[in-house]
């Protein structure tokens, strides 16, 4: 996975280890089908009030604590919580920390509490910023990318991508914080233990992974992520359009390599024609002899295509043996790993023509997938990739689901998130499909000239 470029990372490093928790008031906007609705304001990231001390941490410091004391508690929260995050080394920072409790305090509880279980800390800590990042925007937390009218709080758990934490978290995010549905987690490992615990509680949940069959815990537990299955069956169906009737498959000899081997096979039955099955050790040093003896006698047409299923890396390195052993005319096909900027660093000119997918395309001209861009943009400094995308979307469709008939009870979220169809999320129109999980059109890709372009 690949979080793409971020910036600030919300409140984040605020987390210190596996329990604490991070209490978040904002306002959000939930009244109508589309979320939120983005609040431009002179296309920049902070509050007109701020401009000026932004990017200096004591003067925004001095600023906050005027708002404060003037009884301006949302443009004091905004001030005072830029110091944590942008600068965690700040000697204002201490102090900082204790007017956000206080003003949280002063703001009271608010009727809603959404749960977010993502890792924080540890080997997984990007992916779940990344994710975060998403959520932040959703929920306003830097203009321009929310407006404020009615208040719901979140509370953020680290799971420091272990299993058992993650438990733990949604039991206490339930038990103790009295959450009304939780978002997350992340990791495939973590996701049966979450579901379970929200199952139990009649909380729902909306996982955040790819892990099969999560859902099966309940018809509390909802999922939005890229699941294999489905990807494959669109991917092969995508390719068979393109006019492609045979291919080679040169795969991993791993869990993923045989996975999407087998899926690969069953949605090609009756559509084209496996010529050749190569598997390969996922720690292989060289592809020459693997792409040499997968393409040896065999005739290299325009209808033939060679599919790698494994990551970018390994998809640039089959692409330049490709070249090295002057083979042409073959279609490289690639699955959503292959969707990262440094396999077009390495190998763009070997793979021009491949098709691969990807469960956001930032460059797609869907009127959603602009807006989001345009906000996350303006109001983080990099361009968001699917981690941000998914929890964007996540956020607003719980969101959505408590404003739409002021779901108020676990029993009726459920029904209310159960209910949405074709939601206009940032990849598309966006439905439930079997077993609650989510279902849009998947972005294909293709490269032209060294950059990733829309497959027509």
């Amino acid at each position: 996975m690949d979080s793409g470029p971020t910036a600030q990372r919300g409140f984040w490093s605020l987390v210190h280890g596996p329990w604490s928790l991070v209490l978040l008031l904002f306002a959000i906007g939930c009244a109508t089908g589309e979320g939120p609705k983005p609040q431009i304001a002179d296309g920049q990231g902070p509050p007109q009030e701020f401009h000026a001390a932004w990017k200096n941490p004591d003067l925004l410091f001095e600023e906050s604590k005027k708002f404060f004391e003037a009884g301006k508690d949302s443009l004091a929260l905004t001030g005072f919580q830029r110091i944590v995050t942008a600068y965690p080394k700040s000697g204002v920072k201490p102090e900082a920390e204790r007017f956000i409790t206080d003003i949280q305090t002063r703001m009271g509880t608010d009727r809603f509490k959404i749960g977010v279980l993502l890792p924080l800390t540890g080997p997984f800590a990007r992916f779940g910023e990344a994710s975060l990042d998403g959520i932040s925007c959703a929920i306003g937390l830097f203009e321009p990318c929310g407006s404020p009218q009615s208040k719901v709080q979140i509370v953020v758990f680290d799971t420091k991508g272990n299993p058992s934490l993650t438990a733990k978290g949604a039991k206490e995010l339930i038990e103790k914080e009295k959450v009304s549905a939780l978002i997350g987690p992340l990791l495939s490992v973590d996701a049966p233990h979450a579901a379970q615990t929200a199952q139990n509680a009649g909380i729902p949940i909306l996982l955040l992974s790819p892990q099969e069959n999560a859902t099966q815990a309940g018809d509390f537990v909802f999922q939005h992520s890229l699941v294999p299955d489905e990807e494959m069956r669109e991917l092969v169906e995508k390719i068979i359009q393109t006019g492609l009737k045979k291919f080679i498959v040169i795969y991993p000899q791993n869990r993923y390599g045989e996975q999407y081997k087998s899926l690969f096979a069953i949605y090609l039955q009756n559509k084209g024609k496996i010529l050749r099955e190569i598997g390969y050790a996922p720690d292989i040093p060289d592809f020459l002899g693997i792409t040499e003896q997968a393409t040896q006698e065999l005739k290299m047409d325009e209808r033939l295509g060679i599919f790698i299923p494994d990551s970018y890396k390994q998809g640039g390195e089959v692409a330049v043996s490709l070249d090295t052993l002057s083979i042409k005319g073959p279609k490289l096909i690639g699955t959503s790993r292959w969707y990262h900027p440094q396999l077009l660093s390495t190998a763009a000119a070997s793979l021009e023509g491949a098709i691969l997918d990807t469960p956001f395309f930032a460059e797609a001209e869907r009127r959603t997938t602009r807006q989001f861009v345009e906000m996350y943009q303006k109001a983080y400094g990099g361009e968001p990739a699917w981690l941000e995308a998914f929890g964007y979307d996540a956020a607003r469709m719980v969101l959505f689901a408590f404003g739409a008939k002021s779901a108020d009870n676990g029993m009726a979220l459920r029904d209310s998130l159960f209910a949405i169809h074709d939601f206009p999320s940032v990849v598309g129109p966006l439905s439930w499909g079997a077993g609650r999980i989510s279902k849009w059109p998947l972005d294909f890709v293709t490269v032209k000239e060294g950059k990733f372009v829309a497959l027509p």
